[in-house]
């Protein structure tokens, strides 16, 4: 039986693997006569384009490495250009290397490795978010910097006010840095509703029907996920944040049940808090608290399933585009 996300690929087009770093960009493709070639390109949005403009568009599709900020510029540019342009995690090229029991590590290897796992596995093709959704994404981050400084800054002043002795324009410089962040957040804040299209204005009314689910994190949760884009079931959301269950159970091993990891730290810690306030006032969330408890878990445990409940919530809200209904049957 095979695996639907990695079922065999009839290759239609040639793959152009890029391995991707801050600087160069290395590309690894078959030519016409059937060598491999490797380009070394500079990753800035001149020297890109440059380059795939001599590429034939309906003959090769690209696989990039997803490196965070660093592959966004050509994953973006071949877009534009009308490439098929698809995004691969690190660790699966590097399992797959394992796999083909691969021992050099050379940048030009990487890009033939990725290029190779293009050519063999099926993935969802890539989709920019939209313009106003990138620009969402980079002021709510400023918003969470923000206020982890402010936090920062609050701290220090608190243990500061603790000595016997205190330096009047320290505390003073101390109070003027907080007071300038709380006003440079109010500013981002008014700033956001100018960039919610209707949309995303009709989908966060949606998620901040749901208990327990505020203004912040039903942004959070909208940019993240492209305004749940190319999620087709509320596990592959629960799993894209990492708070899915997951069960380890080898030989005479003992199972262990934990939840899978994702790089997606800053929305599970939001999640987290926000689990607190559903167990309050959210009565499914709170129902589904109880009963794990009762079963003597601890209360993380129960905490990380109130997260999962929530997103199943959320997806089940956009799913039927209806507000959030408590007594629902």
């Amino acid at each position: 039986m095979k695996d639907k996300n990695f079922s065999m690929v009839n290759l239609s087009k040639k793959v152009i693997g890029v391995d991707v770093s801050s600087n160069v960009l290395v590309m690894s493709f078959m030519n016409k006569e059937g060598k491999q070639t490797i380009l070394n390109v500079y990753n800035n949005k001149t020297d890109i384009e440059r380059c795939l403009k001599k590429i034939d568009v309906n003959c090769y599709k690209i696989v990039v490495e997803a490196t965070g900020s660093y592959s966004s510029k050509v994953l973006y540019y071949a877009y534009l250009l009308g490439f098929e342009v698809y995004q691969v995690s690190g660790l699966s090229v590097k399992k797959y290397g394992e796999a083909k029991n691969q021992i050099s590590k050379t940048d030009e290897e990487d890009a033939r490795l990725i290029r190779n796992f293009g050519e063999t596995m099926k993935m969802l093709p890539y989709e920019p978010k939209k313009e106003n959704i990138e620009l969402l994404d980079q002021e709510l981050t400023l918003w969470h910097d923000l206020e982890q400084e402010k936090a920062r800054f609050s701290l220090k002043l608190k243990s500061l006010r603790q000595k016997p002795v205190l330096n009047k324009e320290v505390i003073k410089h101390y109070e003027s840095i907080i007071k300038r962040i709380g006003k440079d957040i109010e500013k981002l804040q008014e700033r956001l509703p100018k960039l919610e299209d209707e949309e995303l204005k009709d989908t966060k009314e949606l998620l901040e029907s749901i208990t327990g689910i505020g203004k912040k994190t039903a942004l959070l949760l909208l940019v993240s996920t492209n305004n749940f884009k190319n999620f087709k079931s509320a596990k592959a959301l629960s799993k894209y944040f990492g708070v899915a269950p997951r069960m380890y159970h080898s030989g005479n091993k003992k199972i262990t049940i934990g939840k899978c990891r994702t790089s997606k730290g800053l929305i599970r810690s939001v999640l987290y808090v926000c689990s607190w306030s559903a167990i309050r006032y959210n009565k499914h969330c709170k129902a589904l608290f109880e009963r794990i408890l009762q079963k003597g878990k601890c209360k993380k445990l129960a905490l990380i399933a109130v997260c999962n409940k929530l997103l199943r919530l959320v997806f089940g809200i956009v799913n039927n585009k209806r507000k959030y209904q408590p007594d629902y049957i």
